[in-house]
């Protein structure tokens, strides 16, 4: 895999970190904000972004997270755990970062009990957002493998029953937030400008055979509050073939699309937590010849993402 060895930034990310502890725990502990992902290259960068050199997360077994095994309910099979996390300050608010063992287009009754156990009440919930973050297939050809998109809103796509393809759940109203760095009009484009675009270990990686088209600009972070925009993708890891004769209706459809986030929207939206944003690293071109690119590029993506999540807590 690429840009694996690359150094974490010298900007100051304004981190503090709680000591490593591989205790077990039956209670996610409250915070300000619960950022969720759940590849171990996604983890990785969530570790890499906000654990500040002092966490490490290469697989579910190889890590210095604190592993969480809720009583009551059954881990998903294989897994030992339901999760593993670790809690950071950023600029004085609390960030619980997690990587989910539960996926919820594979395991989608329990991941949802999952969600609604750690949310907490609609009225005294733990979190006062949650971000999910992920890894999403490209529908629109000025994205490419490294760039990353920000929304608020969720639907199903195309591969589920067209009953399921009416849900549509809006969150977080605020998706740039306020309190920008001076010059800038928010914090995404103070990530884009100020750390992915010069992250040359990133960005030499991403321009080598196979990684990103040689026209592209340097990765960016892509926000819309809502509407057709670039921040429609396709939440599966890359777009698959049967998809590819979608991609013109997708590109109408008006909100993140289909996996792991629309399932979580859906639980959000059962238990009246509105504040959840979606933040996607780009996977792939749309329809790409080049059935490896995300294969090889994920962890560059992955922590072009961690920093986007980074930048929605700053503005928060």
């Amino acid at each position: 895999m690429k840009c694996g060895t690359c150094p974490v930034t010298t900007v100051d990310l304004k981190l503090t970190v709680t000591k490593p502890s591989m205790k077990k725990v039956s209670v996610l502990p409250k915070a300000d904000f619960l950022a969720i992902t759940w590849t171990e290259a996604e983890t990785w960068g969530l570790a890499t972004v906000f654990g500040a050199g002092k966490y490490t997360f290469e697989t579910t077994t190889q890590n210095n997270f604190t592993p969480l095994l809720i009583d009551g309910l059954q881990p998903p099979d294989d897994e030992m755990y339901h999760a593993q996390f670790f809690k950071a300050t950023v600029n004085g608010r609390s960030v619980v970062c997690l990587k989910s063992n539960f996926h919820p287009k594979v395991q989608t009754s329990s991941t949802a009990m999952f969600f609604d156990k750690i949310l907490g009440s609609a009225s005294n919930p733990n979190y006062n957002y949650l971000i999910t973050s992920g890894t999403s297939g490209g529908i629109w050809a000025s994205l490419d493998v490294g760039d990353v998109v920000v929304t608020n809103s969720a639907r199903y796509g195309m591969t589920l029953p067209q009953e399921k393809q009416q849900l549509i759940f809006t969150g977080a109203i605020n998706v740039g937030g306020g309190n920008p760095p001076a010059g800038y009009s928010n914090w995404y484009d103070y990530v884009t400008n100020e750390i992915m675009k010069n992250d040359a270990c990133v960005n030499s990686t991403l321009m080598t055979p196979g990684g990103r088209k040689t026209s592209s600009p340097k990765p960016a972070i892509y926000y819309m509050p809502s509407g057709v925009s670039l921040t429609d993708v396709v939440t599966n890891s890359k777009i698959s073939e049967s998809e590819c004769s979608k991609i013109s209706t997708y590109r109408t459809l008006g909100a993140t699309l289909d996996e792991n986030d629309a399932y979580v929207a859906e639980t959000c939206k059962s238990i009246g937590f509105q504040n959840w944003i979606s933040i996607r690293n780009i996977s792939d071109l749309p329809c790409s010849p080049n059935k490896d690119q995300y294969t090889t590029y994920d962890l560059c993506s992955s922590i072009n993402g961690a920093y986007a999540v980074w930048a929605f807590v700053m503005s928060h």
